[in-house]
Protein backbone atom coordinates (compact mmCIF):
# COMPACT_ATOMS: atom_id res chain seq x y z
CA UNK A 1 0.00 0.00 0.00
CA UNK A 2 2.90 2.36 0.75
CA UNK A 3 4.31 1.69 -2.72
CA UNK A 4 0.94 2.50 -4.27
CA UNK A 5 0.74 5.79 -2.39
CA UNK A 6 4.25 6.64 -3.55
CA UNK A 7 3.00 5.89 -7.06
CA UNK A 8 0.22 8.46 -6.61
CA UNK A 9 2.77 11.04 -5.46
CA UNK A 10 4.82 10.23 -8.56
CA UNK A 11 1.78 10.87 -10.76
CA UNK A 12 1.26 14.17 -8.94
CA UNK A 13 4.88 15.19 -9.58
CA UNK A 14 4.57 14.27 -13.25
CA UNK A 15 1.47 16.47 -13.55
CA UNK A 16 2.95 19.44 -11.69
CA UNK A 17 6.39 19.31 -13.30
CA UNK A 18 5.20 20.77 -16.65
CA UNK A 19 3.45 23.56 -14.72
CA UNK A 20 6.71 24.47 -12.97
CA UNK A 21 8.62 24.35 -16.29
CA UNK A 22 6.04 26.58 -17.99
CA UNK A 23 6.17 29.07 -15.10
CA UNK A 24 9.95 29.25 -15.42
CA UNK A 25 9.65 29.88 -19.16
CA UNK A 26 6.94 32.51 -18.59
CA UNK A 27 9.18 34.39 -16.15
CA UNK A 28 12.20 34.19 -18.46
CA UNK A 29 10.40 35.23 -21.66
CA UNK A 30 7.91 37.73 -20.31
CA UNK A 31 4.79 35.66 -20.86
CA UNK A 32 3.26 36.80 -17.56
CA UNK A 33 0.51 38.93 -19.07
CA UNK A 34 -2.10 38.64 -16.31
CA UNK A 35 -2.45 40.66 -13.12
CA UNK A 36 -3.86 39.26 -9.86
CA UNK A 37 -7.53 40.29 -9.67
CA UNK A 38 -10.61 39.28 -7.66
CA UNK A 39 -11.80 37.41 -10.78
CA UNK A 40 -8.92 34.99 -10.33
CA UNK A 41 -10.07 34.33 -6.78
CA UNK A 42 -13.52 33.61 -8.22
CA UNK A 43 -12.00 30.99 -10.52
CA UNK A 44 -10.39 29.33 -7.51
CA UNK A 45 -13.71 29.40 -5.63
CA UNK A 46 -15.64 27.85 -8.52
CA UNK A 47 -13.02 25.10 -8.85
CA UNK A 48 -13.20 24.37 -5.12
CA UNK A 49 -17.01 24.14 -5.40
CA UNK A 50 -16.82 21.61 -8.25
CA UNK A 51 -14.19 19.53 -6.48
CA UNK A 52 -16.20 19.66 -3.24
CA UNK A 53 -19.30 18.44 -5.09
CA UNK A 54 -17.32 15.53 -6.56
CA UNK A 55 -15.63 14.68 -3.28
CA UNK A 56 -18.91 14.61 -1.36
CA UNK A 57 -20.62 12.31 -3.88
CA UNK A 58 -17.66 9.94 -4.20
CA UNK A 59 -17.20 9.79 -0.44
CA UNK A 60 -20.82 8.65 0.06
CA UNK A 61 -20.26 5.70 -2.29
CA UNK A 62 -16.92 4.97 -0.63
CA UNK A 63 -18.46 4.84 2.85
CA UNK A 64 -21.17 2.53 1.54
CA UNK A 65 -18.55 0.33 -0.12
CA UNK A 66 -16.62 -0.03 3.15
CA UNK A 67 -19.53 -2.11 4.50
CA UNK A 68 -19.58 -4.53 1.56
CA UNK A 69 -16.86 -7.01 2.68
CA UNK A 70 -18.49 -7.38 6.12
CA UNK A 71 -21.93 -7.78 4.54
CA UNK A 72 -20.57 -10.38 2.14
CA UNK A 73 -18.95 -12.30 4.99
CA UNK A 74 -22.15 -12.14 7.03
CA UNK A 75 -24.29 -13.38 4.14
CA UNK A 76 -21.94 -16.24 3.25
CA UNK A 77 -21.64 -17.30 6.89
CA UNK A 78 -25.43 -17.21 7.25
CA UNK A 79 -25.77 -19.48 4.23
CA UNK A 80 -23.21 -21.89 5.70
CA UNK A 81 -24.94 -21.85 9.10
CA UNK A 82 -28.40 -22.49 7.61
CA UNK A 83 -27.13 -25.33 5.45
CA UNK A 84 -25.22 -26.87 8.34
CA UNK A 85 -28.29 -26.67 10.57
CA UNK A 86 -30.37 -28.30 7.85
CA UNK A 87 -27.85 -31.14 7.55
CA UNK A 88 -27.81 -31.70 11.30
CA UNK A 89 -31.61 -31.61 11.63
CA UNK A 90 -32.34 -33.61 8.48
CA UNK A 91 -29.40 -35.84 7.48
CA UNK A 92 -31.38 -37.04 4.45
CA UNK A 93 -31.27 -33.50 3.00
CA UNK A 94 -27.57 -33.84 2.06
CA UNK A 95 -26.67 -30.11 1.61
CA UNK A 96 -23.05 -30.94 0.70
CA UNK A 97 -23.42 -29.66 -2.89
CA UNK A 98 -24.79 -26.31 -1.72
CA UNK A 99 -22.03 -26.00 0.90
CA UNK A 100 -19.41 -26.71 -1.78
CA UNK A 101 -20.83 -23.93 -3.97
CA UNK A 102 -20.79 -21.49 -1.06
CA UNK A 103 -17.16 -22.50 -0.43
CA UNK A 104 -16.37 -21.47 -4.03
CA UNK A 105 -18.17 -18.16 -3.64
CA UNK A 106 -15.85 -16.98 -0.84
CA UNK A 107 -12.61 -17.10 -2.88
CA UNK A 108 -14.63 -16.00 -5.91
CA UNK A 109 -15.55 -12.69 -4.26
CA UNK A 110 -11.96 -12.17 -3.12
CA UNK A 111 -10.91 -12.79 -6.72
CA UNK A 112 -13.45 -10.20 -7.87
CA UNK A 113 -11.88 -7.61 -5.57
CA UNK A 114 -8.42 -8.51 -6.92
CA UNK A 115 -9.63 -8.34 -10.52
CA UNK A 116 -9.05 -12.03 -11.30
CA UNK A 117 -12.73 -13.07 -11.26
CA UNK A 118 -15.46 -11.53 -13.39
CA UNK A 119 -18.93 -10.67 -12.14
CA UNK A 120 -20.42 -13.08 -14.69
CA UNK A 121 -18.54 -15.98 -13.12
CA UNK A 122 -19.88 -15.07 -9.69
CA UNK A 123 -23.42 -14.76 -11.03
CA UNK A 124 -23.03 -18.23 -12.56
CA UNK A 125 -21.98 -19.57 -9.15
CA UNK A 126 -24.98 -17.88 -7.53
CA UNK A 127 -27.27 -19.47 -10.12
CA UNK A 128 -25.67 -22.84 -9.41
CA UNK A 129 -26.31 -22.34 -5.70
CA UNK A 130 -29.92 -21.51 -6.56
CA UNK A 131 -30.14 -24.87 -8.31
CA UNK A 132 -28.54 -26.63 -5.32
CA UNK A 133 -31.13 -25.06 -3.03
CA UNK A 134 -33.90 -26.20 -5.36
CA UNK A 135 -32.78 -29.78 -4.78
CA UNK A 136 -33.34 -29.28 -1.04
CA UNK A 137 -36.95 -28.05 -1.26
CA UNK A 138 -38.48 -31.44 -0.53
CA UNK A 139 -36.50 -31.88 2.70
CA UNK A 140 -36.31 -28.23 3.81
CA UNK A 141 -39.07 -26.48 5.71
CA UNK A 142 -40.52 -23.36 4.10
CA UNK A 143 -39.14 -20.84 6.67
CA UNK A 144 -35.64 -22.27 6.29
CA UNK A 145 -35.84 -22.20 2.49
CA UNK A 146 -37.16 -18.61 2.60
CA UNK A 147 -34.15 -17.56 4.70
CA UNK A 148 -31.76 -19.30 2.29
CA UNK A 149 -33.32 -17.63 -0.74
CA UNK A 150 -33.28 -14.26 1.03
CA UNK A 151 -29.56 -14.59 1.75
CA UNK A 152 -29.02 -15.60 -1.88
CA UNK A 153 -30.88 -12.50 -3.07
CA UNK A 154 -28.77 -10.34 -0.74
CA UNK A 155 -25.62 -11.87 -2.20
CA UNK A 156 -26.75 -11.13 -5.75
CA UNK A 157 -27.76 -7.58 -4.83
CA UNK A 158 -24.38 -6.86 -3.20
CA UNK A 159 -22.52 -8.09 -6.27
CA UNK A 160 -24.58 -5.97 -8.65
CA UNK A 161 -24.20 -2.89 -6.44
CA UNK A 162 -20.42 -3.32 -6.18
CA UNK A 163 -20.11 -3.90 -9.93
CA UNK A 164 -22.05 -0.68 -10.54
CA UNK A 165 -19.82 1.34 -8.20
CA UNK A 166 -16.69 -0.09 -9.84
CA UNK A 167 -17.73 0.35 -13.47
CA UNK A 168 -19.70 3.63 -13.51
CA UNK A 169 -17.89 6.87 -12.58
CA UNK A 170 -19.66 9.50 -10.49
CA UNK A 171 -21.16 12.19 -12.80
CA UNK A 172 -18.55 12.14 -15.64
CA UNK A 173 -19.53 15.64 -16.82
CA UNK A 174 -18.50 17.13 -13.47
CA UNK A 175 -15.18 15.29 -13.77
CA UNK A 176 -14.57 16.98 -17.12
CA UNK A 177 -15.58 20.36 -15.69
CA UNK A 178 -13.27 19.92 -12.69
CA UNK A 179 -10.34 18.86 -14.89
CA UNK A 180 -10.94 21.79 -17.25
CA UNK A 181 -11.28 24.26 -14.38
CA UNK A 182 -8.10 22.97 -12.72
CA UNK A 183 -6.22 23.22 -16.03
CA UNK A 184 -7.39 26.82 -16.53
CA UNK A 185 -6.44 27.60 -12.94
CA UNK A 186 -2.91 26.24 -13.44
CA UNK A 187 -2.62 28.17 -16.72
CA UNK A 188 -3.70 31.31 -14.92
CA UNK A 189 -1.06 30.78 -12.24
CA UNK A 190 1.58 30.38 -14.95
CA UNK A 191 0.55 33.58 -16.78
CA UNK A 192 -0.01 35.74 -13.66
CA UNK A 193 2.76 38.19 -12.86
CA UNK A 194 4.41 37.54 -9.49
CA UNK A 195 7.55 39.37 -8.43
CA UNK A 196 8.44 37.64 -5.18
CA UNK A 197 9.89 34.11 -5.40
CA UNK A 198 8.27 33.21 -2.09
CA UNK A 199 4.93 34.36 -3.49
CA UNK A 200 5.48 32.31 -6.63
CA UNK A 201 6.41 29.20 -4.67
CA UNK A 202 3.47 29.51 -2.29
CA UNK A 203 0.66 30.33 -4.70
CA UNK A 204 1.78 28.20 -7.62
CA UNK A 205 2.97 25.32 -5.43
CA UNK A 206 0.23 25.25 -2.81
CA UNK A 207 -2.79 25.95 -5.02
CA UNK A 208 -1.75 23.75 -7.93
CA UNK A 209 -0.58 20.98 -5.60
CA UNK A 210 -3.78 20.89 -3.58
CA UNK A 211 -6.15 21.12 -6.55
CA UNK A 212 -4.41 18.44 -8.61
CA UNK A 213 -3.83 16.18 -5.62
CA UNK A 214 -7.48 16.30 -4.51
CA UNK A 215 -8.63 15.65 -8.08
CA UNK A 216 -6.36 12.58 -8.36
CA UNK A 217 -7.57 11.41 -4.95
CA UNK A 218 -11.21 11.71 -6.02
CA UNK A 219 -10.54 9.68 -9.16
CA UNK A 220 -8.96 7.01 -6.97
CA UNK A 221 -11.78 7.02 -4.39
CA UNK A 222 -14.35 6.67 -7.18
CA UNK A 223 -13.31 3.02 -7.47
CA UNK A 224 -12.93 1.66 -3.93
CA UNK A 225 -12.56 -1.87 -5.35
CA UNK A 226 -9.34 -1.29 -7.28
CA UNK A 227 -7.29 -3.86 -5.36
CA UNK A 228 -6.08 -5.41 -8.61
CA UNK A 229 -4.92 -2.09 -10.07
CA UNK A 230 -1.41 -0.98 -9.17
CA UNK A 231 -2.29 2.70 -9.61
CA UNK A 232 -5.15 2.50 -7.06
CA UNK A 233 -4.09 3.09 -3.46
CA UNK A 234 -7.20 4.10 -1.47
CA UNK A 235 -9.19 0.85 -1.45
CA UNK A 236 -11.55 -0.54 1.14
CA UNK A 237 -10.31 -3.14 3.63
CA UNK A 238 -11.04 -6.79 2.84
CA UNK A 239 -10.14 -7.92 6.38
CA UNK A 240 -13.75 -8.85 7.41
CA UNK A 241 -14.07 -11.20 4.43
CA UNK A 242 -10.54 -12.59 4.74
CA UNK A 243 -10.97 -13.34 8.46
CA UNK A 244 -14.04 -15.48 7.78
CA UNK A 245 -12.67 -17.25 4.70
CA UNK A 246 -11.69 -20.41 6.61
CA UNK A 247 -15.23 -20.83 7.97
CA UNK A 248 -16.66 -20.32 4.47
CA UNK A 249 -14.32 -22.55 2.48
CA UNK A 250 -13.93 -25.30 5.11
CA UNK A 251 -17.26 -25.53 6.95
CA UNK A 252 -17.77 -28.28 9.48
CA UNK A 253 -19.30 -31.44 8.09
CA UNK A 254 -23.00 -31.42 9.07
CA UNK A 255 -22.86 -35.17 9.44
CA UNK A 256 -19.75 -35.07 11.63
Amino acid sequence: MVIRRLGMLLKLVLVLLPVAVLKTLAMARGWEVLEPTPLFAGLITSNVFLIGFLFNGVLIDYKESEKCPAQLAETLLSLVAELQALGWARPEAQPAAALATVAELGPGFLGWFQGTTRAKELLDLIERLNGDLAQLRSTCESPCMARLLQELASLRGLLLRMETIRSIPFVPTVYWLSATSTTLLCAGLVLTRMDDLVEIFFYLGAIAFLMVFILLLIWDLDNPFGHGEFSSCENISLAPLERTMARITHPRNPEG
